[in-house]
């Protein structure tokens, strides 16, 4: 059967889940044991679409991956000071980026600190719920 897109990214959203997804291939079986064949070119535009990252335990939402790269959220207004572990700050704020929330004017990443300017009060609190870190 060939699936929507949307079919598809709900399928791999479901099987990213439930952890152990490591390859495109290991994906491709798995949607195609669901009833949804689809080629190894779609699968990575629909990794790059969806966010995935791949991490040491398979692939992964990048949302689920940020929560837990943040160490810490410092406001000092008008912008907010984000930390996170050695080579990941630039994931995080990508994150932060691609969520265009209202009141954030951007973000500056270095190797585990990103810099996030505030342009509306009370704009750290959807940050820090973006992040799920909650101090």
């Amino acid at each position: 059967m060939t699936a929507t897109k949307g079919q598809r990214h709900q399928a791999i959203l479901a099987l990213v889940n439930r952890g152990g997804v490591h390859t495109q291939q290991e994906l491709a079986e798995a949607l195609a044991r669901r009833g949804l064949r689809t080629t190894q070119a779609t699968i990575s535009r629909d990794i790059q679409e969806l966010g995935l990252v791949r991490s040491v335990s398979g692939y992964r939402s990048s949302a689920s991956l940020v929560r837990e790269l943040v160490l810490s959220v410092e406001l000092v207004e008008p912008m907010a000071v984000i930390r996170t572990p050695p080579g990941t700050a630039n994931l995080v704020a990508r994150r932060i980026d691609e969520a265009a929330l209202p009141g954030i004017a951007g973000t500056v990443a270095g190797d585990d600190t990103i810099i996030a300017v505030l342009s509306k009060r009370g704009a750290g609190k959807a940050l820090k719920d973006l992040l799920a870190h909650v101090e």
